[in-house]
């Protein structure tokens, strides 16, 4: 385990989307399993940032829905928004609001909220309700590419609130350096500790190994003072079937979004939509549209 560490500053992480821009964190809810899971990580987030903590519910109203039933779906969304703010931790010194909105589909709204509320985070509950293009793109990836702020999808399999230990895949993705500050931010309020894996395909020469050897010191110097983690380079023949099967031994995977505007954007040999789909535990997925944050580039 590598002990040299930099000094983490917060501040830097996650700035604000704009000069002047306000802290908003913009939660964006369905109507599945996972709520509050999703409200718990987003308030882990705006606690560690700052900002006011918005719940959204969302409500998809097909076409031609008669005004009065789109006003009671306002209403039972409003109510659903307000019940999940009774789940936020009262520990946590957060100014809280509940909404509710009614578009055409999830990521419509989920953008519409970012402009209306000068987001400066959006969260997005990925579950089953919230369904995928044929091309396997979820709703934060939509989303991602037509905001001006950091988008977290929060999905999975894994339910349960226990939060222990933490997967965290990393390589020289846009997103990497966002993915290991979201993992430090949920791993300091559940007490879990924090897995930096690489994933090296088999074949591969020293070159690739030492590569892996660069990502992980990068990642563990990212974490600042957090030392309640482990390092690995696990050599395998498919970077996705190994993430998935680890997976299982985790409560969350956190996970790099893949660039924007690419069908099949690789994450080191896999994408994160299938590691979404597939893995055993809870998934996080970050991006931070135009403002690259690559472990090595900001680490050189």
């Amino acid at each position: 385990m590598n002990t040299s560490r930099m000094a983490w500053t917060p501040s830097l992480l996650y700035a604000p989307s704009g000069v002047g821009s306000p802290r908003r964190n913009v939660v964006v809810l369905s109507d599945g399993t996972g709520t509050e899971r999703t409200v718990s990580f987003a308030a882990t987030l705006a606690n560690a940032r700052g900002g006011e903590l918005i719940l959204v519910s969302a409500a998809v109203r097909s076409s031609g829905t008669p005004l009065s039933l789109a006003n009671g779906m306002l209403d039972e969304r409003r109510e659903m928004a307000r019940r999940s703010l009774t789940t936020v931790d009262s520990s946590l010194n957060l100014q809280t609001r509940a909404a509710a909105r009614v578009g055409r589909n999830y990521s419509t709204i989920a953008r519409e909220a970012s402009e209306e509320f000068s987001a400066g985070v959006v969260v997005v509950d990925e579950s089953e309700s919230m369904t995928t293009t044929a091309f396997g793109r979820s709703v934060a990836t939509r989303v991602g590419g037509r905001v001006d702020c950091d988008v977290i999808s929060v999905g999975g399999n894994h339910l349960s609130s226990d939060v222990s230990s933490i997967l965290v895949p990393v390589a020289g993705g846009p997103h990497s350096g966002l993915a290991v500050d979201m993992a430090r931010y949920i791993a300091e309020k559940y007490g879990a500790w924090i897995e930096l894996l690489h994933v090296v395909p088999c074949s591969e020469d020293e070159r690739a190994h030492a590569d892996a050897n660069r990502y992980i010191t990068a990642a563990s110097e990212r974490l600042g003072e957090f030392s309640a983690v482990d390092e690995w380079i696990l050599e395998a023949d498919d970077a996705t079937d190994a993430i998935v099967d680890q997976s299982q031994y985790y409560d969350v995977t956190v996970l790099g979004a893949p660039q924007k505007n690419r069908l099949r954007e690789f994450v080191f040999g896999s994408t994160t939509a299938d590691v979404r789909s597939s893995a055993y535990s809870t998934v996080v997925s970050v991006e931070r549209p135009d403002r690259r944050d690559s472990l090595l580039e900001n680490w050189l």
